[in-house]
């Protein structure tokens, strides 16, 4: 029954897709077995940016009326005008005309302003829907998305028509808001959501454009309802999904940043940190799900997990703007690295190459396309808000400057140094192993440099992670780079790639570990994961004082409880402040002292009690990595001087607990950020 209902389901999915038709059979056939196409072709962010304002003005073009056409249905083609999204496309209009200097665009966003102002009802809204469905029943959330493109359009070009109907429907905002700050009339599903932060942003900008204090308190009193549905714990708004019966649980990601946006801008033009704090706080939870997920769920919940085997390409734009907005108003280059992946993720999945100039170009609404938002469509909205982000991008790493590296200073709290023992040498004296993964360089790296004092470690434990099964390993393959890379087995020419971004990363020469380690005379063993019944058995089996983390994947509680005195592992990096991937390369971002750090392994990533923290210069360093390999050398010089005083007092030196507040995970840095700071440090 269940092979049926799968076949049922995936021929369900042909038919509406059409794949009948060549353009759409080859769209979704490299949406499934390709996703490796445009990074293989080489596009630039400018020929991605300027595909997605073609795809728009072809929308747009369609309508035959000025406004743009809501989406492309892979099975009928265009659909009507959309009044709200019409009205929001034109600022984007506007930017593309003021960056590309084509008058093209200029004229696109008055004719979206002809559309709308001929739709406006006598009230001062505007209807919901797409104009086909709906021409008078007015709709809150799509009257405000309307006032900023208008708004816009006066700032450009003072157009007092334009203008007008802008406070007509503020007016009528206003007057359809209730006491608490909420609105409850004319939306859809009956329900009041957070969300609708969405709309208030929006009367809140008329305020600051207009100086119309009745605008500006509306927005204020929107914004208190929504925190008052604020998670200051989780960083989750309650009520920010469509679904009545799901939305307290979860969203999808477009409305999460529909939220999150409105907060942060609500909460900039009223001046109310509160309001900015919540918007960061969920801005960087949602950073934190795409870092640790390496993509993003479609749709989350009220923990920050995926909820969906689908992801939302407008939802990560959406997010891809938050992120760029926030490094804007406080810096933090970390959420412009979000932000160019999950950029990567929406370049990864729009169709440069197709004969159906309703495909080419468009963003999918979900990816894959027969995910559960806007199903088997490409709307107009995903294609603006990733033009919208791919500009904030371009801003944001132009601005982008390494500033000078800081004077070395460890925390004042944290000892520099590992003090000298001066009791009698332990007895017996502790056994310490090493973990170690089959192609880690660090063993040979502690080998070599402690046994000036006479180090051997009494065991290395090596551990291997299992590999996937072949025909895995070739359908990811196959997903990865298409069926051109079966062609290119069979022919024997490999496939061609498109241009890598160059990531300069120090890694010492070595054999390996284990071959090292036979040569050397030294015991190793070898295991699966740490965390398998048979790892854990052996390494308890050595009987050790004292593990050295020397790579070989997480370790988890099992691993951890063993050894009697603990588990120590270099970082590098100052904690507790830096904790994670890449805290050379981010520390020289913030221009904050750099250093390394040895601590016990917890639970936790980098979040065991601290031993001994030093600070290192790196400002003569010219590569990244030069940088990283100062302060290698240094972590591994501190941490043989604390493996020797295990060794001579049978204890740890004095620790300092680290506090969550004190620093935060950082992750893998996005290889254009990456080559900024390699360039920054080579003209130094």
């Amino acid at each position: 029954m269940s092979r049926f209902a799968d076949l049922k389901a995936t021929a369900r999915i042909g038919v509406d897709a059409a794949v009948w038709r060549a353009a759409n059979g080859a769209f979704l056939l490299g949406n499934l077995v390709d996703s490796e196409r445009n990074s293989r072709a080489g596009f630039t962010d400018e020929e991605h940016l300027l595909a997605a304002a073609a795809w728009l003005g072809r929308a747009q073009d369609a309508s035959g009326d000025g406004g743009v056409a809501g989406r492309y249905l892979l099975h009928r083609g265009w659909t009507s005008s959309y009044p709200e999204t019409t009205g929001y496309i034109i600022p984007t209009f506007l930017r593309l005309a003021e960056l590309s200097g084509a008058e093209e665009y200029h004229d696109r966003a008055r004719r979206c302003v002809n559309f709308l102002l001929g739709v406006q009802l006598e009230s001062g809204a505007f209807p919901g829907m797409e104009i086909a469905e709906n021409r008078t029943n007015p709709s809150v959330f799509n009257t405000a998305q309307i006032v900023t493109g208008l708004r816009a359009w006066h700032e450009a070009s003072r157009d007092e028509k334009a203008l007008a109907a802008a406070r007509r429907a503020c007016d009528w905002l206003v007057a359809q808001q209730d006491e608490d700050g909420a609105w409850r009339k004319h939306l859809y599903g009956g329900e009041t959501y957070t969300y609708m932060a969405h709309a208030g942003c929006w009367v809140a900008e008329m305020g600051a454009y207009l100086g119309e204090r009745a605008y500006l308190e509306s927005a204020r009193a929107h914004l208190e309802w929504v925190l008052a549905h604020y998670n200051t714990e989780t960083g989750w708004f309650d009520k920010s999904g469509f679904s009545i019966a799901k939305h307290h649980r979860g969203a999808v990601t477009h409305t999460v940043a529909y939220t999150i946006w409105g907060v942060l801008m609500m909460a900039r033009i009223l001046e109310h940190p509160e309001g900015i704090a919540a918007a960061r706080h969920a801005a960087l939870q949602a950073a934190r799900r795409l870092e640790l997920s390496r993509w993003l769920p479609g749709v989350l919940d009220a923990g920050w997990r995926g909820q969906s085997d689908y992801s939302c390409p407008t939802g990560n734009a959406q997010l891809a703007l938050v992120w760029l907005e926030l490094h804007r108003l406080q810096y933090d280059p970390t959420l412009v690295s979000a932000a160019c992946k999950v950029l990567d993720l929406v370049k990864q999945i729009q169709p440069m190459r197709s004969s159906n100039p309703g495909i080419r170009g468009g963003i999918p609404g979900s990816s894959p396309i027969w995910g559960g938002y806007v199903y088997m469509s490409l709307p107009n909205w995903a294609a603006k808000f990733f033009i919208d982000a791919l500009m904030a991008k371009c801003e944001a790493l132009t601005a982008l400057r390494v500033p000078p590296a800081a004077r070395p200073a460890p925390p004042d709290d944290i000892h520099g140094t590992i003090p000298p023992f001066v009791a009698p040498p332990a007895d017996p004296q502790p056994r310490v192993v090493l973990l170690a993964s089959p192609d880690s360089h660090k063993v040979q790296q502690m080998v070599r440099a402690w046994s000036s004092w006479g180090f051997t470690p009494d065991c290395v434990v090596i551990s291997h992670s299992p590999s996937p099964p072949p025909l895995s390993r070739v359908w990811s393959r196959i997903r990865r780079q298409g069926f051109r890379w079966i062609l290119g087995r069979a022919t024997g020419r490999k496939s061609a790639s498109g241009p890598s971004v160059r990531q300069p990363v120090y890694v010492p020469p070595g054999e390996p570990v284990d071959r090292y380690c036979r040569r050397m005379g030294i015991r190793c063993i070898e295991v699966g994961k740490l965390d398998s019944p048979g790892a854990v058995a052996a390494v308890e089996a050595e009987h050790p004082d004292l593990l050295v983390y020397a790579g070989g994947g997480i370790l988890r509680k099992a691993i951890l409880d063993i050894p009697r005195i603990g588990t120590l592992n270099a970082h590098m990096g100052l904690l507790p402040r830096f904790r994670g991937m890449n805290v050379a390369e981010w520390s020289r971002w913030y221009g904050a002292p750099t250093g390394c750090t040895v601590h016990l392994v917890d639970a936790g990533i980098d979040t065991g009690e601290i031993v001994c923290a030093r600070a290192v210069s790196t400002a003569e360093a010219r590569s990244i990595g030069e940088l990283r390999q100062s302060l290698d050398t240094a972590q591994i010089e501190l941490l043989g001087e604390t493996v020797r005083y295990v060794l001579s007092s049978g204890r740890l030196p004095a620790r300092r607990a680290q506090q969550e507040s004190e620093g935060r995970q950082y992750f893998a840095m996005h290889p254009e950020i990456r080559l900024l700071l390699e360039r920054s440090l080579e003209r130094r």
